[in-house]
């Protein structure tokens, strides 16, 4: 793995949270919400995406008690919690490694984290960081966290790796973005930074 990138080349890296930090499972999303809406889930969710709701939720252009109203004028008997529920489904863990390896990397890069993700998910991730580790936040393991919703843009504007650049006044020559999705490296790419795909979760195990 190292091979494939001099980190001596490196001074920051900017992590995603899904699928990179935290595994996802973003099928038993499509499942608890399949049970939910039944035969209409197509449907449902072709007229959610043609609104853009899912897009303005993660950039917070939309609140949450506006995000469930939508999913419930699509289907009224369904309860705000049990959508939630379904919502959250996605999100698995922090695995302790990762910790480890937040830790290891934290002693020769600066470390920022970028996602693309809702105030739901968001808590739900707090929630369990506070369970898990007895801390508010992913604060302690970064330098900054950007999350979408709280700026008003996502991945891969480039306008969003802009910002965190610019932010921290960061040399993004020498700046590696981490992503499990091989769109979102386009924005990063536009900005100067460095990029690594990762398209397995167990492969930054041994990364640094």
């Amino acid at each position: 793995m190292k091979s494939t990138l001099n980190l001596s080349d490196i001074d920051n890296v900017i992590f995603d949270l899904g699928n990179v930090i935290i595994r996802l499972d973003i099928e038993a999303t499509t499942r608890a919400f399949k049970a939910i809406f039944g035969s209409d889930y197509d449907t449902i969710m072709h007229d959610l995406e043609a609104n853009d709701i899912f897009n303005q939720y993660e950039k917070g252009q939309i609140s949450s008690e506006k995000f469930y109203a939508e999913l419930n004028q699509r289907k009224a008997a369904a309860s705000k919690e049990e959508l939630k529920n379904a919502w959250n489904a996605m999100l698995l863990d922090i695995p302790e490694s990762r910790y480890t390896l937040l830790q290891n990397a934290k002693k020769s890069f600066k470390l920022f984290c970028l996602s693309n993700t809702n105030e739901t998910h968001i808590s739900f991730i707090n929630n369990m960081l506070e369970e898990t580790k007895g801390v508010p936040n992913l604060d302690r393991y970064f330098e900054k966290v950007y999350l979408s919703h709280e700026m008003g843009m996502r991945k891969p504007d480039v306008e969003i790796f802009e910002k965190v650049i610019d932010d921290n006044e960061l040399n993004p020559k020498r700046t590696l973005f981490i992503d499990d999705t091989l769109g979102h490296l386009e924005g990063a790419k536009k900005a100067g930074i460095q990029v690594f795909h990762l398209p397995s979760f167990q492969l930054l195990a041994n990364f640094f």
